[in-house]
């Protein structure tokens, strides 16, 4: 090889290189970011993107978008993902139920494996709530009056086996006693019928219902985790009072498997920086999230160890 075609060659090369790195430099650029929700806008997992969304200038050079598309019980949001341009400007945020559960019981157009956790934006506590004017000031008088009479208190869930859904399920069984259940979008429209009188009691998660505990409308009844949520700190676990039910969940921002992993390491390492200013942190105190981001290995263990235990857990439901 000549010295002149020798130099060209390391001219195009150091271009392509230069080209290469610049692109990836470049991401995300001022093109905005989409995380698309299979929920209704003003619920949990809504929030828990906009806290994202509100800092994310400074950390992701570019604004953040939240989409809400519920349709299809929430597939609508996980195809409208998947059939997007692998880029990394979209993505899926939201909780097991219609990305894992729905999977798991239906045919879907994809697999679990498609889907790569790339933050885990908080970990969720269920919890069942009324109005402060109602009957069911506890959870003991709510399984109190159930029992006496099966079948006529209203309970509204969220969509059928969400993340409220089957601590219901799993506590009915537990404490023996049956309530209606009402399917609704999700916590906003949950927290909706409950204030509007539709529903008796209402399932959701803290921070849909924050603002109205607070201002002394509804009255927080217990949460299914192990241990008192630091938002609701008077509100006791259903584990202490006696009902082995014990099912947090989590609101997870995934890419599909197609996004390159350069580009999802990058939103790792900037999502997470975001989620962790003072600014998403005091969002999240005051919209009762307790933000507490995972990376992406530790998000993808609770991604599989979720499929493990809501396998199990619907078997057990079947049989």
């Amino acid at each position: 090889m000549t010295l002149r075609k020798l130099a060209l060659a390391c001219a195009v090369t150091a271009t392509s290189l230069t080209a290469a790195g610049g692109a990836l430099a470049e991401f995300p650029s001022e093109s905005p970011i989409r995380l698309v929700s299979p929920y209704g806008a003003g619920g949990a997992v809504d929030i828990a993107g906009r806290i994202l969304s509100s800092v994310s200038g400074e950390f992701l050079d570019t604004r953040v978008d939240v989409i809400s598309l519920s349709g299809a019980g929430g597939q609508e949001a996980i195809e409208y993902v998947r059939d997007a341009e692998p880029d990394g400007y979209t993505m899926l945020i939201t909780d097991y139920g219609p990305l894992v559960t729905t999977a798991l019981r239906e045919d879907v157009g994809y697999e679990l494996d498609d889907w790569i956790p790339i933050v885990q934006i908080t970990e969720v506590a269920p919890i069942f709530f009324a109005r402060a004017d109602s009957a069911f000031t506890s959870i003991e008088a709510l399984i109190e009056a159930a029992q006496a009479a099966p079948d006529t208190i209203s309970v509204g869930h969220g969509r059928h086996l969400s993340v409220p859904h089957l601590p219901l399920i799993l506590l009915e069984q537990e404490a023996e006693f049956s309530t209606v259940h009402l399917p609704t979008t999700g916590g906003a429209q949950a927290l909706a019928f409950v204030l509007g009188g539709q529903v008796d009691v209402g399932a959701s998660v803290p921070s849909t219902i924050q603002g109205s505990v607070d201002d002394g409308t509804l009255v927080a009844l217990a949460v299914a985790t192990a241990e008192r949520v630091s938002s609701m700190p008077d509100v006791p676990t259903l584990l202490e009072l006696g009902f082995d039910v014990v099912m947090p969940a989590w609101y997870t921002i995934f890419a599909h498997r197609d996004v390159p992993e350069e580009r999802r390491a990058i939103l790792e390492e900037r999502i997470m920086a975001a989620l962790e200013s003072e600014s998403a942190q005091a969002l999240g105190q005051r919209t009762g999230t307790d933000v507490q981001p995972l990376g992406a290995e530790a998000s993808m263990t609770a991604y599989q160890t979720t499929i493990g235990n809501l396998t199990a857990i619907l078997d057990q439901l079947v049989d």
